[in-house]
């Protein structure tokens, strides 16, 4: 996006008047804003976090920066998730910007790229389900079904799931997560920060190759994103942020995890129980949504992403890197688990079966 700089984080540094965050957090990324001038003068504010200054930025070609910060926050006071409001919006501008969205779905808005004042109207059509908005309310999968087949290979999700704010062929580890993620296309299930700080020699010695390291090979990352995989889910499950672990810190060993973990409990652990354990949650997640009807084939990414702009991926490439992550796991070709797996899950959970 060449006019990013005017939505930088640098921008709203000198507005920052308080800082906020959890009880007793050290790292209280939240901040709370005062502006002198502009459109917030003399209003509180709070700073987004770093996905929608993306998503309701570039994405949607917006420049103003209090501009962002005010769609967030409406967002926030709505109940709305930014995120996928902005994806949705992003999708009505590009619909339009290519000729897709017809006049009469349009709830008389102007819909190129940046115009704040129809983005604001789209997201308070969401939230009363009202008009266009009230169709991109229900997500730019179940949009694209109504506005028609053309549009669907522009629909930004996966498993119905909008896209956060990484381009996939910027960060193909993030790609990847994107497409085998149980819940769908959000980087922060299957947030892969080891893509980008590992050591090559730490890479070398867990997934066989440094150019898993590298954010545009397609080789090693079906390991890479395996140990992503299960190390999210041991975060999750231990209820512990995601800041501090995987963005700060970042070992993605699960020895501190283990450490707190065996004090909690009493249980004498390794960092080996803790990946066995992520391993089997992943997997009883894969059971849960394939007998709720996922076709394994939803471990894709937009067609849009293969065949459009400078910065395509190759579609036998990003395969191979789907059958390395099943590999990985444990799971055949078809993205099914073995026997024997499904077995061992249904012997800790008898209730639940994949008959």
């Amino acid at each position: 996006f060449v006019e990013g700089e005017g939505i930088d984080g640098a921008e709203i540094q000198p507005a920052i008047v308080g800082k906020r965050g959890c009880s007793g957090c050290p790292v209280k990324c939240k901040a709370i804003l005062e502006f002198a001038e502009g459109r917030l003068k003399g209003q509180r504010a709070y700073r987004p976090e770093f996905e929608p200054m993306i998503n309701l930025g570039a994405k949607c070609g917006l420049t103003d920066v209090q501009d962002v910060i005010y769609l967030d926050n409406l967002c926030t006071r709505l109940g709305m998730d930014s995120t996928s409001a902005s994806t949705a919006i992003a999708f009505a501008m590009d619909l339009t910007a290519r000729g897709l969205l017809p006049e009469e779905k349009k709830s008389g808005l102007d819909l190129r790229w940046g115009n704040s004042a129809s983005m604001e109207a789209l997201v308070r059509q969401m939230a009363a389900m009202e008009g266009l908005g009230g169709l991109l309310g229900r997500g730019v999968r179940a949009a694209a079904e109504v506005l028609g087949p053309e549009t669907q290979p522009y629909a930004a999700h996966v498993k119905g799931l909008e896209l956060t704010a990484y381009h996939p062929a910027a960060l193909l580890g993030s790609a990847l997560g994107y497409a085998v993620s149980s819940r769908g296309g959000d980087y922060n299930n299957v947030y892969a920060s080891l893509e980008h700080r590992w050591t090559a020699e730490q890479a070398v010695a867990a997934f066989g190759t440094e150019k898993a390291l590298d954010r545009q090979s397609y080789e090693g990352k079906g390991r890479l994103i395996h140990r992503a995989v299960v190390v999210n889910i041991i975060v999750d499950s231990l209820g512990i942020c995601k800041v501090p672990v995987l963005s700060m810190i970042g070992t993605f060993d699960l020895v501190p995890e283990t450490y707190l973990a065996a004090a909690l409990t009493g249980w004498e652990l390794d960092a080996d129980d803790l990946f066995e354990i992520g391993t089997r949650t992943a997997h009883l997640e894969r059971l849960i949504n394939l007998r709720q009807g996922l076709d394994p084939a939803a471990d894709d990414l937009p067609e849009m992403f293969f065949r459009e702009g400078p910065h395509r991926l190759d579609r036998e490439k990003f395969k191979q890197m789907v059958r390395e992550f099943y590999e990985a796991i444990g799971w055949d070709e078809e993205g099914r688990l073995a026997v024997e797996d499904v077995r061992a899950v249904e012997a800790l959970l008898p209730e639940v079966s994949v008959a």
